[in-house]
């Protein structure tokens, strides 16, 4: 946990366990008053104290407002801290149904605190206790004659910790009891779809969905397709499925339990989709007409609730194996660890915006085609899925925006046109 006062640039950093002491020993004399003394260490720069121990005082006095502790018979305690390389930094007492706001007489403790024991910027952690426990709680240091306020930092690894077990949790609860394995997939796949929903921006859609082009060619049914909403944003429904066109993707995923023996698989299914027929044309950006752009990558990649081989070479020697539009860019076990593949690829001479469509297309295979790897790399486990959405988010962004769709290809086999200058 840590804790940063902005006027000083001053850092507190304290141990979940110690922590946990205090709220057990406030909990413990609720509803009166408790506490104690902190024991830590400063860094070099003094610019952060590290809150290590907790001195529980042998002799004190507490009532519903007030607590007054003594330092007898804490010599050897001391001792022994000083021995770690641990010192006296500051002081914790508990507000029994109260805030966490200081009074005059904290004040004044902290003021002659700094005096008798000659130490800078002694700390003092208020914590508001209530029937249920600690309610909240706040660091302050003395300094200038003053209580300065720190604020709870965010951890961003905790954080990405609490949903990677979130996850995790629900991807297990239904593997364990849903039995039928049609089910048992789309509640899988329905965890991921809520997942990149709630948390890519909201240019992107997310469904379940099949690939569709203006000659009518479709793909496998994708698991995952992230798409455009906003330059291409018609799909069709028919006899519940939906189709989204070709120019609309983004990226593709394919959902299973378990990674063992599903690469390939999933390695198929993105190039039903990356081999359609895709078309580009002129578009309009910020009130200027631009070019036809070139045809965009469409990113490829497996999700899973976990990873059964024994090591990551496995999976790394598949992926090696895979060329052309089979080539995968990313994936997430959700136990194990997420990856990506760095690619080496060759770009095509001599294309641009103004190269026909034919030769747009070429280019996209021809970059695809010259793929090799250079590394595959995973994440730690802890983490997978947030490496994996930040990895994915980054892919996004590298990509910008899909290419303006031919509406009129799609009109062709009704014999329309529509009129797509203003």
């Amino acid at each position: 946990m840590k804790y940063y006062q902005e006027e000083y640039d001053l850092y507190i950093e304290i141990k979940a366990s110690v922590f946990a002491k205090i709220q057990m020993q406030a909990n413990g004399e609720y509803p009166n008053e408790n506490g104690g003394m902190l024991a830590g260490h400063y860094s070099s720069d003094k610019h952060t104290v590290y809150v290590e121990e907790v001195v529980v005082p042998t002799e004190k006095k507490t009532g519903r407002t007030s607590f007054v502790r003594s330092t007898t018979g804490l010599e050897s305690v001391w001792k022994k801290l000083g021995e770690k390389g641990l010192r006296y930094i500051g002081e914790w007492h508990s507000h029994p149904n109260g805030t966490t706001q200081y009074s005059a007489t904290d004040m004044s403790a902290m003021r002659d605190i700094e005096k008798e024991v000659s130490i800078e910027n002694p700390i003092l952690l208020i914590v508001s206790v209530k029937n249920e426990g600690i309610v909240a709680q706040t660091f302050y240091c003395y300094k200038n004659n003053k209580l300065l306020e720190y604020r709870k930092m965010i951890d961003l690894r905790e954080l990405y910790g609490g949903l990677q077990k979130q996850m995790e949790t629900s991807l297990n609860v239904n593997r364990e009891f849903i039995s039928h394995a049609g089910s048992k997939g789309d509640a899988t796949e329905q965890h991921w779809i809520d997942f990149l929903r709630t948390y890519l921006p909201d240019r992107y859609k997310v469904d379940k969905a099949i690939i569709i082009d203006s000659t009518g060619n479709v793909s496998w049914q994708m698991d995952i397709v992230i798409y455009d909403g906003l330059y291409t944003p018609f799909i069709f429904n028919q006899d519940g499925f939906k189709y989204v066109p070709a120019e609309s993707v983004y990226a593709v995923f394919e959902v299973k339990q378990d990674v063992k023996g599903n690469l390939e698989y999933a390695a198929q299914h993105v190039e039903s989709v990356r081999k359609l027929q895709r078309t580009s044309i002129d578009m309009v950006n910020s009130g200027k007409r631009t070019d036809a752009v070139l045809l965009t990558k469409i990113i490829g990649g497996i999700l899973t609730t976990t990873n059964s081989y024994k090591d990551s070479h496995t999976i790394e020697n598949q992926l090696k194996k895979l060329k052309g539009y089979q080539t995968l860019d990313m994936g997430c076990f959700c136990n194990s660890g997420s990856f990506y593949v760095d690619y080496e690829e060759k770009v095509p001479p001599n294309i641009n915006n103004k190269n026909g469509i034919e030769e747009k297309r070429e280019y996209i295979k021809q970059l695809y085609e010259s793929r090799t790897v250079n590394d595959v790399i995973f994440s730690d486990k802890e983490v997978s899925l947030f490496t994996f959405f930040l990895q994915l988010v980054s892919y996004l962004k590298s990509i910008g925006t899909v290419p303006a769709i031919d509406i009129n290809e799609y009109l062709k086999p009704i014999g329309a046109k529509i009129d797509e200058i203003i």
